[in-house]
């Protein structure tokens, strides 16, 4: 099964407010929706229980995180609405779990991995002595001479595996310029996919893909193969709310939000045209999804 299709599982259950994949150390990739205040309490258990960890819940002050071991690489971590019980929470989880056992998942950053004895985890892990620096100037392809478009295949380049180096300067100099997005974009690099489908993997905008991935371009991590023409095969597929209740039963906190869900919408646009952020407008949607809110498919 593809990873964007089990992710899918969890974006759209009411009951799940977001969710990410957690390296050995605590660090969120691939994240939906999880909020910065959850990360330091998610960690700090990590520290602790990382490698005898197998499920357990965590109380935080967003509510309840279920932490599941993926494989000796990755944790899932789930954050529920505090309506769910625990007991639904944690089968929710395995059945997650138990479907990405079936699913291949990208390589986290080379520097986190599990231990195999307790002398080992003892030893701090570091990147290999021999660090290259980024490119200068003379290498770096400039900006305006490339040309991302939606149905450009994405692939490795020359120097992909320093920049999943966690402490490489190429991995701080992409961190530095898009935080965790441009590291989930790379890991969504399978010599298969195109732009258009990371960004659907991802949930993230078109534009904002093809600007990381232009840049990682420019810097020869990753190469582009374009068709020549861009046909209208190659569509963006979105997701698009759409409310089909009573108005008048709507919290009035959320209503703003709610009345813009007519199906011409992606949440993104009508988070922008409240001035809200993303995940301020998710929260006004989950209590009505799966009854009276629904999500419908179009290529834009």
């Amino acid at each position: 099964m593809e990873l964007e299709r089990v992710l899918t599982k969890l974006r759209y259950d009411e009951s799940v407010r977001g969710y990410a994949l957690f390296t050995n150390d605590g660090e969120p990739f691939l994240s939906f929706s999880l909020p910065e205040e959850t990360l330091p309490v998610i960690r700090g258990t990590m520290k602790i229980h990382s490698k005898s960890l197998k499920l357990m819940n965590v109380m935080t002050g967003e509510g309840t995180v279920v932490l599941a071991r993926v494989d000796s690489n990755w944790v899932l971590g789930v954050l529920f609405i505090a309506e769910e019980s625990l007991g639904g929470a944690l089968q929710k989880t395995s059945d997650v779990i138990q479907l990405l056992g079936n699913t291949e998942l990208p390589p986290p950053p080379t520097s986190v991995i599990i231990p195999d004895s307790e002398d080992e985890a003892s030893t701090e892990v570091h990147p290999p002595e021999t660090q290259v620096s980024p490119p200068d100037d003379s290498d770096t392809v400039p900006l305006e001479t490339i040309n991302v478009r939606h149905g450009c295949i994405v692939h490795k380049d020359d120097r992909y595996s320093d920049a999943m180096r966690i402490d490489s300067p190429l991995y701080l100099e992409l961190k530095k310029h898009f935080a965790n997005i441009g590291m989930d974009i790379l890991m969504m690099v399978d010599e298969k996919r195109t732009v258009a489908k990371i960004a659907q993997t991802l949930d993230r905008s078109i534009d904002r893909t093809s600007e990381i991935v232009r840049w990682c371009v420019s810097r020869h991590i990753v190469r582009i193969e374009c068709p020549e023409e861009q046909t209208s095969g190659q569509k963006e597929i979105i997701e698009l709310p759409v409310f089909e209740g009573d108005l008048s039963k709507v919290k009035k906190e959320h209503r703003a939000v709610i009345e813009l869900c007519d199906g011409n919408r992606t949440l993104h646009e009508i988070a922008d045209m409240l001035g809200m952020l993303y995940f301020q407008a998710l929260q006004c949607l989950i209590p009505y999804r799966g009854k009276t809110v629904r999500f419908i498919q179009k290529a834009k």
